[in-house]
């Protein structure tokens, strides 16, 4: 969840809506990490998860499972249905992105500590550092594992828009689209000119 700053406010605390709306991909693109900050996190943590295609992934996991379910339901059942297979989707992104932020906080938090404990010196130094080392760790796991989460539901909600309005989805081939694009694009000169 993003942090705003008031120019001029320092004594202001803004009330975190995010906690008590209900999950939507509104809110999803709301409270999503930043793909640049997890790109950074993974490369420094040494993660070795792939985040490219994920949306890609994602929107051809839900087109089938829609052309599977579709066959078996009637126009009016539609469109509740194809909410019904976004919702969890969306409800589990929202929890991650939360979870996240609450650890990336505790985090932050432990992570102080080590510097007061560093300032006044003292025995606990060890344990303090470990414990803020091993919150870091597990709030970038979740910072990466909330990203995943936010481009599955994207990818999903791409999917269940486009049945929606009784397409079917197909994969994105920039190959074929630049093609097609030039072929247009040059049938156009030679009949024109």
């Amino acid at each position: 969840m993003r942090i705003e700053l008031t120019p001029g406010m320092t004594n202001v605390v803004r009330f975190p809506i995010e906690r008590r709306a209900k999950p939507s991909m509104e809110l999803v693109r709301d409270i999503a990490p930043d793909s640049r900050e997890v790109s950074l996190v993974i490369e420094s943590f040494g993660f070795d998860d792939d985040i490219d295609g994920i949306r890609d992934a994602a929107d051809q996991d839900m087109a089938d499972d829609i052309a599977q379910k579709g066959a078996r339901l009637s126009s009016t059942q539609r469109q509740a249905e194809l909410d019904r297979l976004l919702q969890p989707i969306v409800e589990r992104a929202v929890s991650l992105c939360r979870d996240a932020h609450d650890a990336s906080l505790a985090a932050v938090k432990a992570q102080r500590q080590v510097v007061e404990a560093q300032s006044e010196g003292g025995y606990w130094l060890t344990p303090l550092s470990e414990q803020a080392s091993a919150r870091t760790f597990y709030a970038a796991r979740l910072l990466v594992d909330a990203h995943v989460a936010c481009q599955r539901a994207a990818g999903a909600s791409r999917a269940i828009e486009i049945a929606k309005r009784g397409e079917t989805w197909a994969p994105f081939d920039l190959h074929a689209e630049a093609h097609a694009l030039c072929a247009d694009e040059f049938a156009a000169r030679t009949s024109g000119g």
